[in-house]
């Protein structure tokens, strides 16, 4: 539980959240790579680079937020569950699993450890890919659902 991200977890994460809900394709996407860090491109930049790439935008949140395996493990559990609560014809953006990730892994960091980094902090660990008032509202629409 205590032990670092591995790959194929983060890769796990990235099939399940994208499994939630149905996204429209998304367009090619920008990154920029230097000295072992990876930077998301944001949409204001590059309108057509929008969204990342799910396991990108994954790696980098897990990695600048120093999130740990268990904790990634509880929010698969939270991602079947919204899974689950889901209308079966629901369809997203191309975002939506960024969303939809970005907020369980926000509700299950504040449900497992007492001192969690507060939403303006999960932005920055996002590279600012969402305001801090989307993350707000992602965080209610998730609770509301669960």
């Amino acid at each position: 539980i205590h032990s670092p991200v591995t790959s194929e977890l983060l890769t796990h994460v990235s099939q399940q959240a994208s499994r939630v809900i149905p996204c429209h394709p998304a367009p090619n996407v920008v990154t920029a790579t230097d000295h072992d860090t990876t930077t998301l491109i944001p949409e204001s930049a590059n309108p057509q680079a929008w969204p990342p790439p799910l396991r990108t935008f994954i790696s980098v949140v897990v990695k600048r937020s120093a999130v740990r395996a268990g904790t990634l493990f509880a929010t698969l559990v939270f991602l079947e569950r919204l899974q689950k609560r889901l209308e079966t014809v629901a369809r997203g953006m191309p975002c939506t699993c960024h969303r939809i990730f970005l907020a369980t892994l926000i509700v299950t960091s504040k449900a497992l450890h007492d001192a969690s980094p507060k939403n303006k902090h999960w932005a920055k660990y996002a590279m600012w890919c969402f305001s801090l008032s989307e993350i707000n509202l992602m965080e209610k629409q998730l609770l509301s659902i669960l």
